[in-house]
């Protein structure tokens, strides 16, 4: 079974889905993706990272864990 991607239309097999848009992106489409913690990964599509608002977004969630880590670790 294949899909498509719903970005650039081009036939994936294993596709992510943005994490501001959802949409279904193929690995071409990706333009940055980041584990935030352990379990939850964070994606986001190039149309995206073109939004000012999402692509600052996107770069709090990824700083988050680590000013809470740097938190704990100074008590």
């Amino acid at each position: 079974m294949t899909l498509s991607c719903e970005r650039c239309k081009d036939e994936v097999f294993k596709y992510l889905s943005c994490d501001y848009c959802s949409r279904k992106i193929c690995n071409n489409c990706i333009k940055s993706s980041a584990r935030a913690s352990k379990i939850s990964r964070l994606v986001i599509c190039k149309d995206c990272w073109g939004d000012l608002k999402k692509r600052e977004r996107y770069k709090n969630k990824l700083t988050l864990p680590l000013k809470k880590a740097v938190a704990t670790a100074n008590r």
